[in-house]
C-alpha cells in the first residue's frame, strides 16, 4: 500500500489591516521592508500616492484598504512594505510596494482547501482569481498584475460588507 503525496502550492498570506487579507504566491513576494524611507508624490491616486527606492529603482506603493475603501486611510503603526514581483506581459516583470500591517505568513495549500469567493468578501471580486479556506478562514488568491496595473483606478469594488 504507497502512501499518496499530497500536493501543494507554497504562498503567502499578506495582512494589509482593517481585517483585509489575501495571498500571493511565493514567487509574487520578493522582500519585505520594515520602515523604509516613503515619499509622498502629489497628484496621484489616494491608494497609490507613496513611492520607495528599492535596489536603484522607484517603486509605486499601494495601499490595498484606501484602494478598497474608496478612500485614505492613514496608518498609525511601523511601515511595513512587501516587494512584490509581477508580470505585467509575456516579457515584462514589473516590481511595486504594498502596504503590510504584519508581516507576510508562509503557508503550504492544497487543492482540497479551494473554495467559492464568499459575500462578505465580494469586495476582492475584481482582484481574486482563486480562493481558498485554511483552518475556517477563506482567503482570496489576488492578481497582483492586475493590483498593479493602471486600469485598476477604473474597476468598481463592491462595498466591504462585515462578516
Amino acid at each position: 500500500m504507497a502512501d499518496t503525496i499530497e500536493k501543494t502550492s507554497r504562498a503567502w498570506i499578506l495582512d494589509f489591516g482593517r481585517g483585509l487579507q489575501a495571498a500571493v504566491g511565493l514567487h509574487e513576494m520578493s522582500q519585505v521592508a520594515l520602515s523604509p524611507p516613503i515619499f509622498e508624490v502629489p497628484y496621484t491616486p489616494h491608494y497609490c500616492d507613496e513611492v520607495l527606492v528599492w535596489q536603484n529603482r522607484l517603486l509605486p506603493v499601494l495601499d490595498v484598504p484606501s484602494l478598497l475603501e474608496g478612500q485614505k486611510i492613514f496608518r498609525a503603526q511601523q511601515e511595513i512594505v512587501g516587494i512584490a514581483v509581477y508580470q505585467k506581459n509575456l516579457a515584462n516583470i514589473g516590481y511595486a510596494g504594498v502596504h503590510l500591517a504584519s508581516l507576510p505568513i508562509g503557508i503550504f495549500v492544497t487543492d482540497e482547501q479551494a473554495c467559492a469567493l464568499p459575500q462578505h468578501l465580494q469586495h476582492w471580486q475584481p482582484l481574486a482569481i482563486a480562493c481558498f479556506n485554511i483552518d475556517h478562514t477563506i482567503i482570496p488568491i489576488i492578481d497582483l498584475a492586475r493590483l498593479f496595473s493602471p486600469t485598476v483606478r477604473h474597476l468598481t469594488f463592491p462595498k466591504i460588507t462585515p462578516q
